[in-house]
């Protein structure tokens, strides 16, 4: 018997729904599955300070994503507990929050081993790097360039 509980499920959460479940205990993938968590949303500026802009519902700016694994299958050799994945675009599915022993509560997603690309031992400077705007009435202003400052 698990011990896995379902905390809440609530409306609040990305995508059409909206719906987000949050779950409490253990809990491992199938077969050669990962969970990550860490998932950075959102605009990023490149070295060469190109912006990619977030892709979240849009056609443009799509690229694929960093995550840090938090679990992986009984089948998994390729990734560790720990490490970082860049997974394809838009293959992950919806946010689950789970809450470990540790009672930190992670923002996690189901990847598939076939989508992911490269592995990291530590955290890319490519997922810390997000450009910050302010809107003015339609228009973006950029306010930082992260790494220029």
């Amino acid at each position: 018997m698990s011990d896995l509980k379902v905390l809440k499920s609530s409306t609040k959460g990305f995508g059409g729904s909206g719906f987000v479940h949050a779950y409490k205990g253990n809990i491992q993938p199938l077969g050669k599955r990962v969970i990550v968590k860490k998932m950075h949303f959102g605009d990023v500026k490149t070295k060469g300070g190109i912006i990619l802009l977030d892709d979240d519902g849009k056609d443009s700016g799509i690229h694929p994503r960093w995550g840090q694994v938090h679990a992986i299958g009984n089948k998994q050799e390729d990734v560790k507990v720990g490490q970082w994945i860049l997974v394809s675009h838009g293959r992950w599915t919806r946010t689950f929050l789970l809450t470990g022993k540790d009672n930190i509560e992670n923002e996690c997603r189901m990847v598939d081993e076939d989508d992911i690309l490269l592995i990291s031992d530590e955290e890319p400077d490519a997922n810390l790097k997000q450009a910050g705007y302010v809107n003015m009435g339609g228009a973006q202003q950029m306010t930082k360039l992260p790494g220029n400052d």
